[in-house]
């Protein structure tokens, strides 16, 4: 598939027909319409988070917490939905090819299975992505020499949870990396990383605020895991002294609450 036909199929995505209606229909600009679009996706996710969205799949696989050496048979399992389709994927093949997509995959049909009390095998990603082990294990490893985690049973359950991509996007852009330069350098693109931002931001506030654990997780609709993988990340960034950047973000945060 050439860049041509990756284009046209990005553009025939449901996120730009949406988006395009809102620019052509209501007369909004193109940031207005992300903004909206981003919006009412959030408003689903978190009203409606318990119905499978376009895109996804219900899989049963084996419950956060279950010993690794332990048998499936005998391991208790859940429901999750994964998104094995996301609209972002495209954009991903187009400026940074088919393997840079598979590992996006990868990354967040883990977190997503984790977040809704799961846990994947890499033999369940090779199944649900119709690739091999071999080709799953070698995205491992590359992704370990970036320092981020595919957080699969062996990594959760024997090693322990690791950093997550999205964490490590953060870490990123608090050691001064643009947005561009943490979307070339992890495959992202910049809207996925601004998406993670805005998370930690939120987090990094009610945390300066003193709010406990389980209220932050109330508010964000974020899992435990992330939000103590990006308070962990605000101690070490405290103690490693580049919290420059933080104190910009709450800035901006404070500056928009008082308007």
């Amino acid at each position: 598939m050439n860049q041509e036909e990756l284009k046209r199929l990005v553009n025939k995505s449901d996120r730009q027909q949406f988006i395009n209606d809102l620019i052509t229909g209501f007369g909004l600009s193109k940031v207005e319409a992300d903004a909206l679009y981003d919006r009412v996706t959030l408003f689903n996710r978190d009203y409606y988070d318990g119905a499978r969205g376009s895109g996804q799949i219900a899989k049963t696989v084996v419950a956060l917490g279950e010993p690794a050496g332990k048998q499936i048979k005998h391991c208790r399992m859940v429901s999750v939905n994964l998104t094995l389709l996301h609209n972002e994927d495209l954009e991903i093949r187009q400026k940074y090819g088919i393997a840079a997509e598979r590992r996006i995959k990868e990354l967040r049909l883990c977190d997503e299975a984790i977040d809704q009390g799961g846990v994947l095998t890499q033999e369940d990603l090779a199944i649900l992505l119709g690739s091999s082990l071999s080709t799953v294990k070698r995205d491992d490893a590359y992704l370990m020499k970036q320092e981020i985690s595919l957080l699969t049973r062996g990594m959760v359950e024997d090693i322990g949870r690791g950093v997550s991509h999205k964490t490590k996007a953060v870490e990123l852009y608090l050691k001064n990396y643009t947005l561009s330069e943490i979307g070339r350098k992890m495959a992202h693109s910049p809207a996925s990383v601004n998406r993670y931002l805005e998370d930690f931001l939120v987090v990094a506030f009610l945390h300066k605020e003193s709010y406990p654990l389980l209220t932050i997780r109330k508010i964000t609709k974020l899992s435990e895991r992330l939000i103590t993988e990006h308070i962990t990340l605000i101690v070490r960034a405290e103690s490693e002294g580049y919290t420059d950047r933080i104190n910009q973000l709450l800035d901006q945060f404070m500056v928009r609450e008082d308007f």
